[in-house]
Formats: C-alpha cells, structure tokens, sequence
C-alpha cells in the first residue's frame, strides 16, 4: 500500500501524510503492483547487529512510477541483471536487540 495524491497524482511508497512533489494533504491510500523490475543493486557486507550479511540491497521500479527501496533474496548477486523481473516477498532480515526475527517486504526474481 502506498499514497496517492489526489493533487498532482503523484504515488509513494511508503505511504506519506504530505505529498513530496506538491506539498498537498489530500492523498489517499493505493494499492501498488506486487511486481516490477530491478533498478539497482548493492551487496552489504557490513550492517547493524542482527543483520544477516551479506544482503543484497537494491532498488526496484513499479508499473505506477514508483521507485521502492528493499532487500531482493532467494538468489545470488551473480544472477541478477538490470531490468530482471522481481516480485514482491516477506523475508526474515535479521534479529532485533531482545533477538526476536525482524521480518520486511522484499523482492525476489520472478518465476
């Protein structure tokens, strides 16, 4: 779920209170594709404790306009391309401090 401003049309993810481009508060939820395609990526071998290392992140385009920061997995950096289908996924990203599984949205290559 993003935002979608009813002012300039502008969508977001994640959703927002005060659209970027206009500055407007007349926005409303939208729903945004579970598929898109791989933009960028990055391999982090250094990150907070708790982390799995290394992950793979990277940004992914929607159909909507909407570029989306995330983790892609079930894969290996080697086999990713620019452009490569990606569909959306939850994944098990690491432990917070008390050592409970930190889950988020992520995208994995389309089948």
């Amino acid at each position: 779920i993003g935002t979608w401003c009813r002012d300039c049309e502008m969508k977001t993810f994640p959703p927002v209170a005060v659209c970027p481009e206009c500055m407007s508060e007349n926005l409303e939820p939208v729903v945004l594709s579970v598929c898109g395609t791989l933009y960028s990526w990055s391999v982090v071998h250094v990150a907070p404790k708790g982390w799995r290392l290394p992950y793979i992140a990277a940004y992914v385009d929607l159909p909507e306009g909407v570029r989306v920061f995330t983790h892609i997995v079930g894969t290996s950096p080697e086999a990713l391309a620019f452009d490569m289908a990606v569909e959306l996924c939850t994944a098990r990203l690491g432990t917070d401090a008390d050592g409970r599984s930190v889950e988020s949205y992520a995208f994995t290559p389309a089948e």
